[in-house]
């Protein structure tokens, strides 16, 4: 998830980036557009905003979540709007290290019919004083603008987390209509839990549950197209996970045009990448950071049941790391969103995502099973820098920015002067 803020090097944006992986050498910028960023709703300030959702019911409301605070915040989306309302305070205490709290946010593809919406928290609870759950709750029936504490429902409660650190916290509905849940490898350093390839746990991981068809005494069921559910070498796998090998996955989109899902996974010391995840998938970790093997010394063995899949893109966390020639670094990917809205036409198809520490956002374009070109989208010596702690998607496709310490502010693109 998102780390504290570092000093590191901002370098002038280079004509033309080159990708790491050998599948995407000298693939270039050539074709993305060059863009600035601007405050979207200059009258309103959040404390730590990690989340931005919607719901398709047509009231034109965003909501954010505040990290610390354990509140929804709702608003309309509306440029000139200071209407900012508590939707919701969740009733249970929370675990606050600096990735924990009140992570994810996501509302049922039926909100308008039955009112309900999922988030993913940190409860301070349990041996280890904190677990990751996701609850459902409803909204109240009297006032859109408010929710109901009291119809909290825990549809999935993690093992105690040892560590208060990777512990994912997205959640979003697919287009199958399945919540999604990210789940980080468990803690500290060097997957000291062996979790990242362990597909019998749910660290390391992204899971798939059918929160409207509960089965077997749990609160869900299981989808039929998850990897253990359809596949016999799959068995082994935990019933609920659909991929593997994911250090911490601090934000996954579906592109709402293909409906493919991208995920931001932040890496250690040296990487940062990003992954096109697919059902049984197995990303890497921890024998793998990015491209790059991670501690061969540890001789750990890749989970038989699936190959390991390479990210897409990855950067590294200094100017021309491993004489990779890259001069864009960060410390700290938070995925984000391929675009689809219609302001910024030249952005369309352009999957977007950015870096907590440094500031830096890139794109890229990914047609036919190929990457076709990436780089950074916005100068960093020219917009402000923000520490981007997500990126949302509001009604209209349009992708918002949340600024978690600087401003306390969400911001947009607009083209660069």
């Amino acid at each position: 998830m998102i780390r504290l803020p570092r000093s590191s090097a901002r370098l002038l944006l280079t004509a033309s980036v080159i990708v790491a992986g050998a599948s995407a050498r000298g693939v270039v910028a050539a074709d993305l557009p060059k863009l600035t960023t601007e405050v979207a709703f200059p009258n309103l300030k959040f404390n730590r905003p990690v989340a931005l959702a919607y719901p398709n019911d047509g009231s034109n409301l965003l909501f954010v979540n505040e990290q610390h605070e354990g509140t929804i915040q709702s608003f309309p989306n509306d440029p000139e709007t200071s209407d900012k309302q508590v939707f919701l305070t969740l009733p249970d205490k929370l675990s606050k290290d600096n990735e924990e709290g009140l992570l994810g946010l996501a509302f049922h593809p039926k909100y308008k019919e039955n009112g309900l919406f999922y988030v993913y928290y940190s409860a301070a609870e349990g041996p280890s004083g904190r677990r990751s759950v996701v609850a459902r709750f409803r909204v109240s029936k009297d006032n859109p603008r408010k929710a109901d504490p009291s119809s909290e429902k825990r549809i999935w409660v993690a093992a105690p987390d040892p560590f208060g650190n990777h512990n994912g916290g997205c959640i979003a509905f697919g287009p199958d209509g399945y919540l999604y849940v990210s789940l980080g490898d468990g803690g500290a350093a060097d997957d000291p839990m062996s979790s990242g390839q362990n597909p019998r746990d749910w660290f390391g991981s992204i899971m798939c549950l059918d929160v409207d068809h509960p089965a077997d005494g749990k609160p869900y069921g299981i989808p039929a197209t998850n990897p253990a559910a359809r596949s016999k070498k799959h068995a082994h796998w935990a019933p609920e996970v659909y991929a593997i090998g994911l250090r911490n996955v601090w934000k996954f989109t579906f592109d709402r045009q293909t409906g493919e899902l991208w995920a931001g996974d932040v890496g250690q010391n040296l990487w940062e990448m990003v992954h096109l995840i697919k059902s049984g998938g197995n990303y890497g970790w921890s024998i793998k950071e990015a491209f790059h093997p991670f501690q061969p010394q540890r001789r750990q063995k890749a989970d038989p049941a699936s190959k390991i899949s390479p990210p897409i893109v990855e950067y590294p966390h200094a100017p021309n790391l491993e004489n990779s020639g890259r001069l864009d670094d960060g410390k700290s990917i938070t995925g984000g969103y391929v675009y689809r809205g219609k302001r910024l036409p030249e952005l369309s198809g352009v999957y977007v995502y950015g870096d907590f520490d440094t500031g830096r956002i890139w794109g890229l374009r990914h047609e036919g099973g190929k990457l076709v070109a990436s780089g950074e989208i916005v100068d960093v010596t020219k917009s402000p820098r923000l520490d981007i702690a997500a990126f949302g998607e509001d009604q209209n496709g349009e992708i918002l920015i949340l600024s978690l310490l600087k401003d306390g502010k969400i911001h947009r693109f607009a083209a660069a002067k």
